[in-house]
């Protein structure tokens, strides 16, 4: 079958990654033929070609693109509509709103809404990357799944692994606890910084390590940064101890999908986190890691990992085997293609 998958953005877009392009050869394998357009031009060409190739396909996968309602039937055409949804966009980030204020963010915000009950509306079906933004997309649409996204392991064998943890124990330096994230996401390391002076201070030896496009400043806190690209990434969770995920409950928050937990299950580290949105279902706490809603909670937690490498070894190993259970990549792309399949079969006769 003829799948056209219309994205928000090319290779380095994390969503469109992370959602649709790792799991390209799969569906091949699958018998579907993928068709990638990237949605970011407004040129007329740009948009006549996205409308021919609809009308070429069988379904159209549209992972996060909004549009205005009025070019929805002309861009898209009569083929059904998957639509895949990530981030709660119909929410006020906080980036935006201290980028535009609280009027045009408002703003900006509502436009988003209106757009995307219109897709969700025309769409065959959604998924949704977590429970909280199913429950939104089904205000709107009847056939909603959850479909997590999927972590590849192929950076992070069981030998790596091995190697990394021996690493570890031999090093003359100390423990690293682990963020892994981008600048708009720099703001929630606030809640951070008084729990990482305690426990930075109360063992000069532990460095917390930031790995970002850019960096928040922690005075007190011993840290390190590293700019990130993938190979750095890998290298700095495999060389890390603990990872960590901070959120406040703003609803921006709880659209959240916790990506971070996955990447650091998959190196094999246990999560200290915010029991927030997604996080709640991603982490069992006390065997795949901790939940810390405040404070006092933050530094007991890491300060327990911290003095107990063995209690981080194994949560790691049993994050690493949900990992393997529920959220690799290739099951979340098997999960993929049954979807589309589905949605294929039902649709009607072109």
């Amino acid at each position: 079958m003829r799948l056209l998958c219309v994205l928000n953005g090319g290779a380095d877009h994390p969503s469109s990654r992370l959602r649709v392009l790792q799991h390209v050869e799969l569906l091949k394998e699958r018998g579907v033929e993928p068709d990638v357009f990237v949605a970011k031009g407004t040129r007329a060409v740009d948009l006549v070609d996205l409308a021919g190739r609809a009308r070429r396909a069988d379904l159209v996968l549209v992972q996060k693109k909004l549009f205005a309602r009025w070019k929805l039937p002309l861009l898209l055409g009569p083929s059904p509509v998957l639509f895949d949804l990530d981030d709660a966009v119909f929410a006020v980030s906080p980036d935006e709103r201290e980028r535009f204020g609280e009027e045009r963010a408002a703003r900006r915000a509502e436009s988003r809404r209106r757009r995307l009950a219109s897709v969700l509306r025309r769409s065959r079906g959604v998924l949704a990357g977590n429970r909280f933004l199913a429950d939104y997309a089904r205000r709107f649409a009847s056939d909603v799944t959850v479909l997590p996204t999927g972590v590849d392991l192929a950076p992070f064998p069981d030998e790596a692994i091995r190697r990394a943890r021996q690493a570890r124990r031999e090093r003359a330096s100390g423990m690293r606890i682990v963020w892994v994230g981008s600048r708009p996401s720099l703001r929630y390391l606030e809640a951070l910084a008084e729990p990482l002076r305690r426990v930075t201070q109360g063992d000069p030896t532990v460095r917390f390590v930031q790995v970002c496009n850019a960096f928040a400043d922690l005075p007190g806190v011993n840290a390190e940064t590293i700019a990130w690209s993938r190979e750095a990434e890998t290298a700095a969770l495999l060389d890390g101890d603990i990872g960590v995920m901070p959120l406040d409950e703003s609803p921006f928050s709880q659209g959240k999908c916790g990506f971070k937990i996955l990447m650091y299950y998959a190196a094999g580290l246990p999560v200290v986190c915010s029991p927030v949105g997604a996080n709640r279902d991603l982490v069992v706490h006390g065997e795949t890691g901790l939940f810390a809603a405040s404070a006092e909670e933050w530094a007991a937690g890491l300060g327990r990992l911290l003095a107990d490498p063995a209690l981080c070894a194994a949560m790691g190993d049993r994050g690493r085997a949900l990992l393997r259970e529920r959220y690799e990549a290739r099951l979340i792309g098997a999960r993929l293609a049954d979807r589309i399949a589905s949605l294929a079969t039902v649709a009607p006769a072109r």
